[in-house]
């Protein structure tokens, strides 16, 4: 059996199995569970944990919400529209991560302030950005706290066509990058990007790359404000204590340029990702729909 990787029936009824591409494991799931999880390769290398299938699912009288299969994301459809939360990050450490490192910054912008007798409006820059970090990695863990959901997914007209659904010859997977595919269900793109986070919407993508830019340009302008400072509290130093002050506001400035590089590559990277595609497909599927 030479096919792609993915649950396939192996015999029992009612059940399917995991195939990894060259053999049999010994993963079995039901066949309604399994069928919503067909994706490329990355995507389902290890099968799911047992447990709701992926889909949306109401989490409260007002709110649908995406749920991969091990956590909930950020995407949510609420009175009727479907976008994503204003503060979303895949892994919540990287925000508890970077508020901290903006608040000792701010602290050390304070300090490097005091003791030069040169006060400026550093420090509360840093704890604003450290308070957008810390509020953004908040609302993350508070959303993958919810509780596991509990009954049907369902698929309100406003987040189809759903990641399965075939309208025509050559669904399936499509690579969109080389580490991201996208469902094509024989005559459209759906909204809807796997990788190795797992299977994702994308009906935010405006909603994100507007606020990527904000944070880019925000970021940016205090990073540069910060390496002026750091510079020209080593020019104006008067001894070692001032010089090591100036050293360490300009190494914190120039690690902060370094994320705003990074945040940057990511926007870009997110604009192609996030957008539809123009033109079918050009390449085999990488897992077609069976």
């Amino acid at each position: 059996m030479n096919a792609a990787p993915g649950w396939y029936d192996a015999g029992t009824p009612g059940r399917v199995r995991w195939w990894d591409g060259t053999q049999w494991t010994a993963h079995e799931a039901p066949v309604a569970a399994a069928a919503p999880l067909a994706g490329p390769p990355q995507s389902v290398a290890a099968p799911p944990h047992p447990g709701p299938p992926p889909g949306w699912y109401p989490t409260t009288a007002d709110e649908l919400r995406w749920w991969d299969g091990t956590v909930w994301t950020g995407s949510r459809v609420r009175d009727g529209k479907a976008g994503i939360d204003w503060a979303t990050l895949e892994q919540p450490v990287f925000g508890w991560i970077a508020g901290g490192l903006s608040l000792f910054a701010g602290f050390c912008f304070l300090l490097s302030g005091v003791l030069t007798r040169n006060l400026t409006a550093l420090p509360l820059l840093f704890v604003a950005l450290s308070a957008l970090w810390l509020a953004m990695a908040a609302q993350s863990t508070r959303v993958r706290r919810l509780p596991k959901p509990v009954g049907d997914p369902v698929a309100p007209e406003q987040v189809r066509p759903l990641p399965g659904e075939v309208e025509g010859p050559g669904a399936g997977w499509y690579p969109i990058s080389r580490t991201a595919h996208r469902w094509w269900t024989g005559r459209r793109w759906g909204a809807y990007l796997s990788s190795r986070f797992g299977v994702r919407p994308t009906l935010h993508a405006e909603q994100s790359m507007r606020t990527l830019r904000v944070v880019v340009m925000v970021v940016g302008a205090v990073t540069a404000i910060a390496v002026v400072v750091g510079i020209v509290l080593i020019v104006i130093a008067v001894g070692p204590v001032q010089v090591a002050i100036g050293v360490l506001v300009t190494v914190c400035a120039v690690l902060f340029g370094v994320a705003v590089a990074v945040i940057w590559l990511v926007s870009r990277a997110q604009t192609r990702l996030l957008l539809l595609p123009t033109d079918p497909p050009a390449t085999a599927a990488v897992h077609p729909s069976p």
